[in-house]
């Protein structure tokens, strides 16, 4: 008889018995065990053995990576993106899963259904992390301190999928580009590389073939170390501190995009000499100028925000004048956040004149809405 995915989860959820492999393991913690040794001993010797042993299999190290990084999942959410896809697979994943649960480095939120990785899970997967970029260190082999913080072996077959993928290259140029590459790699005897010293021989390696296109889609967005390092200096005389320094960090990526991958050449460097004029490059292409709305429709049907915002999830309908007020300075709020310039409220005056009892208590609402 076939068990489905939520007879695997509930099989999780009751426990099962123990696996041979811990029965075995625990049978070689007992005839190892002194009586000298205190229970206490004992028992933590045994629980460092036994997640040592869960620790052995990739798989569930992978689980524990995609539960750090993608937060609570769901039995068939987590089964999915561990590679478990087929159903002759499910329970081969329960089993893994249960391993993990058994030694708290995984736990099961019953009231949600969603499974997370724990503080020990979070320790387990470090320690583990530590020891893979320390083995590949202490081997003697070429390591890449990669750009998603972590120490991995150079392979070559990553700069091939990387200029397929990112740049579009037809895969025989890009095994010639990586050939290249990888030969000055080793011609330099670099022991210590990092994902962006390649990426500047990749695109060095592209010039020099007349790949200019290519190399523009593989750039390097950012600023130079000096910059960065000036900014953070003068972090005192940056308004709003250092949200403000992410915010104009941020702004000088977008607007470099927007005038090397975005923007026509021609467009880019007229506004580059000054002969048209751009307003607010690091936003330019994701919110306009100007936005034009109608405040009586928002104001009396309510917004969905959909949790988009944490602050705010929802404006309800509001047909008071009180409500009206403090839904506007709420609305005004969010709709400056959606336009780099001003925002244009149509109907206003016709939403507070129908509410409105009195000429000077239409003009005090409207000035307690755009105080607040």
């Amino acid at each position: 008889m076939k068990m489905s995915d939520e007879d695997l989860e509930l099989d999780i959820d009751v426990g099962l018995d123990e696996d041979d492999d811990d029965l075995e393991l625990e049978s070689d913690l007992d005839s190892d065990s002194s009586p000298k040794r205190s229970g206490i001993l004992q028992s933590t010797s045994k629980r460092v053995r036994m997640i040592f042993s869960v620790m052995a299999s990739p798989n569930r190290i992978d689980i524990l990576r995609i539960l750090n990084s993608k937060g609570p999942l769901t039995y068939s959410e987590l089964k999915s993106l561990a590679g478990f896809k087929s159903k002759k697979e499910s329970g081969k994943f329960a089993y893994h899963l249960r391993k993990l649960l058994r030694q708290s480095l995984v736990a099961l939120n019953k009231s949600e259904r969603r499974y997370t990785i724990t503080n020990l899970g979070k320790l387990v997967l470090s320690l583990a992390r530590q020891i893979e970029e320390r083995s590949i260190i202490e081997s003697g082999k070429m390591y890449v301190r990669t750009s998603h913080q972590s120490i991995e072996e150079f392979n070559s077959h990553k700069i091939i999928q990387s200029l397929v993928r990112e740049g579009s290259l037809p895969l025989e140029l890009a095994q010639k580009i990586t050939e290249e590459v990888e030969n000055r790699i080793y011609k330099y005897q670099t022991t210590y590389l990092t994902g962006s010293l390649i990426r500047e021989m990749v695109n060095s390696v592209l010039l020099e073939h007349g790949h200019e296109e290519y190399r523009n889609k593989l750039a390097r967005l950012g600023l130079p170390v000096y910059d960065v390092q000036e900014m953070i200096s003068n972090l005192d005389n940056v308004d709003n501190g250092a949200e403000g320094l992410l915010f104009n960090t941020g702004q000088k990526v977008f607007a470099e995009h927007l005038l090397t991958n975005i923007l026509p050449k021609d467009v880019a460097d007229s506004h580059l000499s000054g002969d048209l004029h751009i307003t607010n490059p690091g936003i330019w292409s994701m919110i306009p100028d100007t936005i034009f709305v109608n405040i009586k429709e928002l104001i009396e049907d309510g917004i969905n925000l959909g949790g988009k915002y944490l602050d705010v999830s929802r404006i309800p309908a509001s047909k008071q004048l009180d409500e009206i007020t403090s839904s506007l300075s709420v609305i005004i709020a969010l709709l400056s956040k959606e336009a780099s310039q001003e925002v244009v409220l149509d109907g206003l005056v016709a939403l507070f004149t129908k509410h409105s009892k009195s000429l000077p208590e239409l003009e005090q609402k409207l000035t307690d809405a755009f105080a607040t």
